[in-house]
């Protein structure tokens, strides 16, 4: 079996190849700063799951979701890393994969602050003046659905820091104390 030629999905940012294995398909990508980052959506799936990504220089990002892939409830909201949503009070909330990778990594450690240079590097491989605007777009747009859904009190903006999941029970969402 050969593989299909990558395709340049944008001139000058990265490349792309998808490559059909037995029941699925994985997908490579490598950006010309040197990240790379390789997914698989088996036969069935709608979406595609991140297996890995790094840097050509062999250091690997880990993709921060709990490895046994069980769902974390945190107050009102569980997020369920395999089936990649999230769920308020029982009932599903709509955010995009962007959205949704960010409140997966916030939800690994609900209370602790991760700071911008953390989320940048673990959403995007790396740091940018235009990657902390998107970073910061996406805190308020997750926000706003989750609070939209009944979830209040997460995504918190700790200013100059960072973010982090959950807000404490000032919301008064009956989430884990402080």
């Amino acid at each position: 079996m050969t593989a299909p030629e990558p395709r340049l999905l944008v001139p000058g940012r990265f490349s792309s190849a998808a490559i059909k294995v037995g029941e699925g398909e994985l997908d490579v990508r490598l950006s010309d700063g040197g990240n790379w980052q390789v997914r698989v959506r088996l036969a069935g799936e709608d979406g595609w799951r991140l297996l890995c990504r790094g840097h050509l220089d062999g250091s690997i990002f880990e993709a921060g979701l709990p490895d046994d892939r069980t769902p974390v409830s945190v107050g009102p909201l569980t997020v369920d890393p395999a089936g990649r949503r999230v769920y308020v009070n029982g009932a599903e909330a709509p955010l995009t994969a962007g959205e949704f990778d960010l409140v997966a990594l916030l939800a690994t450690e609900a209370e602790r602050v991760f700071t911008k240079p953390e989320l940048l590097r673990e959403l995007w491989g790396g740091a940018g003046r235009s990657k902390v605007r998107a970073l910061d777009s996406r805190a308020s747009r997750a926000r706003c659905k989750l609070r939209e859904a009944g979830a209040d009190g997460f995504v918190v903006n700790c200013r100059e820091r960072g973010y982090r999941l959950w807000e404490g029970d000032a919301a008064g969402n009956g989430g884990p104390p402080r």
